[in-house]
């Protein structure tokens, strides 16, 4: 059976039918630039459904819900990979997915690490997660291929592909009445007070736990212990009863003002010199970004200073391990940079080698490096810093308390004075 095309000559629902009504057992692949999913048949039924990057495998599910341990996890796909490589079939698979996928939740019932009534409900949940985040994507092309019969261990559920289909469609009804009311998911949800007693749903409850002021709509979303639809109707339902609002995100700002970038491998000293700068909140952001073939979400953290005339500087940082690619991207809407390095040893200054070789590929922004110590009597001085890190001559290392708002700002300063 050859079936492949694109969405826009024949939609997702309409190819779902042609598998259920040929009741043919295989993979149908679905991809939209670097976004990819895969939906497995059996006799024209369900039985899984992955997404990237925005819908949460099953395995980080029964995590953020504290059903498994990241170590289970690990040794759990640990086995997958070692059976898959002594397997002299192996099964089809599109790039960039992970080995043994469909396989994990019985492997994880077979090791009475979850039980199958929760494995089933989380299965359940991804199923029709995936399916719904692949009939979102209007420009995406997909191909049928006809494999092997499943094993019968991993048929921990079944669903019917038109009741799968009915509720992926009714999800896109409701999907742009749920933005309209949040706005984006990159704004930052914030309580408000209320003088009246509240009831909530255990739902609703788990989301305004997430709610610090610091992360945004789409990383509550994602950190939720529950699907990306039903956990973005249920905040919407929080703003619509009055209860939380939306606010603008920082980094809505990138771009539209001048922007300096933190860079450096550890991530919590990043955040104590953004903390230490910033007048404003300092906010977290989730944001798919491409990455090779691939798209990826990569967590940003920001806040905004305000200069001496009152006008306002972005100031943010990308997680540590954002591929250089999206760094290089962002840096066209970036004014200069900030290489964190710390130089508690010449092992800790030479860990920063590869944010230096980053910086000499980002031609035309300014950088400086900010050289911060938490062990004095320890530390690598100006000298040793450049040739460890063979720094380019004019580069200014401004030595820094990163916890101090006044060293903090004269690091600011030197990369500002830099500015064209």
């Amino acid at each position: 059976m050859a079936l492949e095309g694109k969405v826009r000559d024949l939609a997702l629902p309409e190819v779902f039918r042609l598998i259920q009504i040929s009741a043919k057992t295989g993979v149908l692949w679905v991809r939209a630039g670097s976004r990819k999913g895969s939906v497995h048949f059996r006799s024209g039924q369900i039985h899984y459904a992955s997404s990237s990057p925005s819908g949460a495998p099953i395995a980080e599910r029964l995590i953020r819900a504290g059903r498994l341990r990241p170590s289970q996890l690990k040794s759990a796909q640990a086995e997958l990979r070692a059976a898959e490589m002594r397997s002299p079939e192996p099964q089809p698979s599109a790039p960039g997915s992970s080995p043994g996928d469909g396989l994990l939740p019985a492997l994880l019932l077979r090791r009475e690490l979850v039980s199958e009534s929760e494995l089933v409900s989380y299965l359940r949940d991804q199923i029709e997660d995936s399916v719904f985040n692949l009939f979102s994507w209007p420009d995406a092309e997909f191909e049928f291929i006809l494999g092997q019969e499943p094993d019968e261990d991993s048929l921990l559920l079944t669903l019917d592909a038109e009741a799968v289909i009915m509720e992926g469609c009714r999800r896109m009804d409701e999907w742009p009445a749920i933005m309209a009311r949040l706005g984006s998911l990159e704004k930052v949800p914030h309580l408000v007070p209320s003088a009246h007693e509240v009831s909530l749903k255990p739902q609703e409850w788990a989301l305004v736990c997430l709610m610090d002021g610091r992360r945004d709509g789409s990383t509550i979303v994602a950190q939720a212990a529950a699907d990306r639809f039903h956990a973005a109707k249920a905040l919407a339902n929080l703003v619509g009863a009055g209860l939380v609002t939306m606010r603008d995100p920082a980094l809505e700002l990138l771009g539209k003002k001048t922007a300096v970038a933190l860079q450096g491998p550890i991530d919590i000293y990043n955040l104590t010199l953004l903390a230490s700068l910033c007048n404003s909140e300092v906010t977290s952001h989730r944001r798919t970004e491409p990455a090779g073939e691939e798209e990826i979400e990569v967590q940003f953290t920001a806040g905004v200073r305000e200069d001496d005339r009152g006008g306002e500087l972005l100031v943010y940082f990308p997680e540590s391990r954002t591929p250089a690619e999206v760094i290089r991207r962002m840096a066209l809407e970036t004014s200069g940079f900030i290489l964190l390095v710390n130089i508690n040893s010449r092992d800790s200054v030479a860990a920063s080698r590869r944010d230096v070789a980053l910086m000499e590929s980002i031609t035309e922004r300014p950088w400086v490096v900010a050289a911060y110590a938490s062990m004095v009597d320890e530390a690598v001085y100006e000298e040793e810093i450049r040739q460890i890190l063979s720094l380019p001559e004019g580069v200014p290392v401004v030595y820094c308390n990163i916890r101090d708002p006044e060293d903090s700002a004269g690091v600011l300063d030197a990369v500002l004075s830099r500015l064209p």
